[in-house]
């Protein structure tokens, strides 16, 4: 498979020498999302090419069973074995007061981002005050969008060992939930950050001149979409990614799919999502099912040029 993104943007961002690379974007995607025990340093890029060519024509010659993602070792169900792994609630305090996982540590997804986006200080500053270990194994959950923004803050932080938990926990019947937090020693967490995760005004505009991005809004109000978006952007709304809209729990393999088909999402493209914290939902689908995927954290867009209105 040839390089995904091909157009007039850039190769790199100035100054950040870990932001995408535009043009060779699937190296890029490997070097992000590949960990260092798993990476092949024999392997050219014409090597990996030809893997993932033949990974795509193997799995184009099997039907896919239905409850077959492709990266299923991203969800936990509530009912697995969670010994030994680190829980994550992403709730407000008073919903983890009024009842949590045993053993869990709230960490809230607002504390993380004060001022309406990621900050990394501040959230390796809240794992460190929870005790987490970057080789922990992780497992966040919550109502449904606070934990996957959780989830994608994590991998944004470098953090590989990951999972989320597939519902709202509050929808789950006959959980055991306690009302006692754990007591924890502090720890001295460090992240791996990884830049180029994060999306700024000048990732944007080298994402809008290529033709294998695609921008996906995916705020869960159409007339939201209609007042401001990002120009050339499609909708896709978070509550169609729900078998249960009230459990939140993700559709089938073969349901995304057809979803996903449906809408033109190109799986040889990059879906860049952004309205969060729906966004990360939909990322956290997307990764699911093997999409190559970014978040734009924030609405700081509204105030760029790339801001349009069905509106006048």
């Amino acid at each position: 498979m040839g390089s995904v993104i091909a157009g007039t943007a850039l190769a790199s961002t100035p100054g950040c020498p870990d932001c995408p690379d535009w043009v060779n974007f699937n190296e890029w995607w490997d070097r992000y999302h590949t960990g260092p025990n798993e990476a092949d340093p024999g392997s050219s890029t014409g090597k990996l090419q030809d893997q993932a060519l033949k990974s795509r024509e193997e799995k184009a010659a099997t039907e896919i069973a239905e409850d077959e993602y492709e990266t299923p070792e991203l969800l936990v169900d509530p009912k697995d074995d969670l010994d030994g792994r680190v829980l994550l609630d992403a709730r407000p305090p008073a919903d983890y007061e009024g009842g949590h996982l045993p053993g869990a540590r709230n960490l809230y997804w607002r504390w993380i981002r004060p001022a309406g986006s990621l900050d990394p200080e501040l959230a390796v500053a809240e794992l460190r005050r929870l005790g987490v270990n970057e080789t922990d194994s992780i497992v966040v959950y919550g109502n449904g969008d606070d934990s996957a923004y959780l989830f994608w803050a994590l991998e944004c932080l470098g953090h590989k060992n990951l999972s989320r938990m597939d519902g709202d926990i509050k929808a789950i019947s006959n959980l055991e939930l306690v009302s006692n937090a754990p007591r924890l020693n502090e720890s001295n967490y460090t992240s791996a950050m990884r830049q180029g995760l994060l999306v700024n005004e000048s990732v944007l505009g080298q994402a809008k001149g290529s033709i294998g991005v695609q921008i996906v809004d995916a705020r869960s109000s159409f007339s939201d979409y209609a007042t401001s978006r990002i120009s050339n952007s499609m909708n896709l709304k978070t509550s169609d990614l729900y078998s249960d809209p009230e459990a939140r729990t993700l559709k089938s393999a073969g349901e995304l799919e057809e979803l996903f088909s449906g809408r033109g999402i190109d799986e040889d493209k990059v879906q860049m999502v952004y309205g969060t914290p729906e966004a990360c939902s939909l990322y956290f689908a997307l990764m699911a099912m093997g999409y190559k995927a970014t978040v734009l954290d924030g609405d700081w867009w509204r105030d760029t040029d790339y801001a349009i209105s069905s509106i006048s």
